[in-house]
């Protein structure tokens, strides 16, 4: 009996509802007010009647703003400081269209309230816009032997000496942006960048700050990508079949991805391959020699930027400096520390163009310390041996760069024998999504 009460009072409700909804439907909707449909309200003095007005000759705005509106009910006020001048041929358009072709190229703007058309300059706006992205401008120093000493020492050319240091300048973010917006303003638009706030100000007309809008979107997506790096470095010490260097024909042969060989390159031979691992890669170099993995560091580097992987110790070795009198006697003799950087050195610099498709800038350096050599006055100094390439390579995310070819002779310990060693370096870049 409950059940049915339930029943009987939702058939009410329903019966209740539809005809609710009958009624609502056999009433007339209420009348919109025009403003409610269309704020901007067709007039036939500004839609409806055409003209056709020609000035060969620049002609004053006032003066063709009077010629607009003459015969109808119209009235325009033009603002004092409106000074321009139009040339053009305007065939069949009603006002409204004579006033957005006359006034918007010439910076001006015009409002119409009622039947009074007012024309302006076009006034500027600010408006202010984050950038994120780290207020730095970084060098990197690929250094195998470096001056740690007093400033202004400086190891003296002996032989066997050896000194390497060249620099790695990223891109000024900060002061190219401000370049290219400075391009896209107005000659009255000024703009401010607050480096430690990380915040742009632009002031100038609506058009122009959509354009820096759009510009500043286009350099910000482009410059905070990202890749991650993956390397490995690694030694090779040849059988003595192999002493003239890796055969890599029987190398890609025990592969599955069919490579892409590049050209030589400075130093070594540059491939592209794709591999899901190294594990087949280090097991087909195990059959040519004995494989030592030096390094396998992973990196991750945004867009044109400098990413420097350095894996090593730094030796100190000292330089004696003698200070003598007018008379050749011995007053002081000190002796400055010096430092060499024994290891390796990967930099690398990554470009993501908007395929996807990654170019690579890269520049591995082997410093060993191999000896050392005694000057006259009996000072040493460290032998270094160097291998290093420089390079660049295009290939997609997921494909492995070899870099292979920098050999060296190395001699066994305990034996008067020598045997070749070859370096290969892997790298696979990996893009990050956003």
């Amino acid at each position: 009996m409950q059940q049915f009460r339930i029943l009987v009072a939702l058939a009410s409700a329903l019966m209740l509802s539809g005809a609710t909804t009958a009624r609502a439907q056999s009433a007339p909707l209420p009348t919109l007010p025009i403003t409610q449909l269309d704020l901007r309200q067709t007039d036939p003095d500004l839609d409806g009647r055409r003209v056709s007005l020609t000035f060969p000759r620049p002609t004053p705005i006032r003066d063709i703003l009077m010629r607009l509106v003459r015969n109808t009910r119209l009235s325009v006020i033009a603002d004092p400081s409106v000074n321009q001048t139009f040339v053009g041929d305007l065939k069949n358009v009603s006002v409204r269209e004579a006033l957005v072709l006359i006034v918007e190229p010439l910076g001006l703007n015009y409002t119409v309230r009622g039947q009074v058309i007012r024309v302006f300059p076009r006034e500027r706006e600010t408006r202010f816009y984050n950038v994120d992205y780290v207020v730095t401008q970084r060098t990197g120093t690929r250094s195998i032997a470096a001056n740690t000493g007093a400033p202004g020492a400086s190891i003296p050319a002996q032989a066997g000496s050896t000194s390497l240091v060249s620099g790695i300048d990223s891109p000024n973010l900060y002061a190219d942006l401000t370049e290219g917006v400075r391009s896209l303003l107005s000659e009255g638009g000024r703009m401010s960048l607050d480096r430690t706030a990380a915040l742009l100000g632009v002031t100038d007309t609506p058009e122009r700050l959509a354009k820096v809008e759009q510009y500043l979107e286009a350099v910000m997506l482009r410059a905070t990508r990202q890749v991650q790096i993956e390397a490995r470095v690694i030694e090779v010490e040849l059988r003595e079949e192999f002493s003239a260097g890796i055969d890599w024909r029987l190398v890609l042969s025990g592969l599955t991805a069919s490579p892409a060989v590049a050209p030589v390159t400075s130093g070594g031979l540059t491939l592209a391959i794709k591999a899901g691992d190294y594990s087949g890669l280090l097991r087909a170099l195990a059959a040519q020699g004995t494989v030592d993995v030096l390094s396998s560091p992973r990196i991750t580097a945004m867009n044109n930027e400098p990413a420097v992987m350095r894996v090593g110790t730094h030796d100190v070795f000292f330089v004696a400096t003698s200070q003598v009198d007018p008379q050749g006697r011995l007053l002081q003799t000190t002796a400055t520390p010096h430092s060499v950087t024994e290891g390796v050195t990967l930099s690398v610099t990554p470009q993501i163009s908007v395929d996807g498709v990654i170019h690579l800038s890269i520049n591995p350096t082997i410093a060993q310390r191999t000896g050392v050599a005694t000057s006259l006055s009996g000072e040493t100094v460290p032998i270094i041996s160097v291998r290093e390439a420089d390079t660049m390579a295009r290939v997609r995310q997921g494909e492995t760069i070899v870099i292979a070819g920098l050999m060296q002779d190395r001699e066994t310990a305990g034996s008067a024998r020598r045997r070749k060693t070859d370096l290969v370096i892997l790298l696979t870049p990996t893009l990050l999504a956003r």
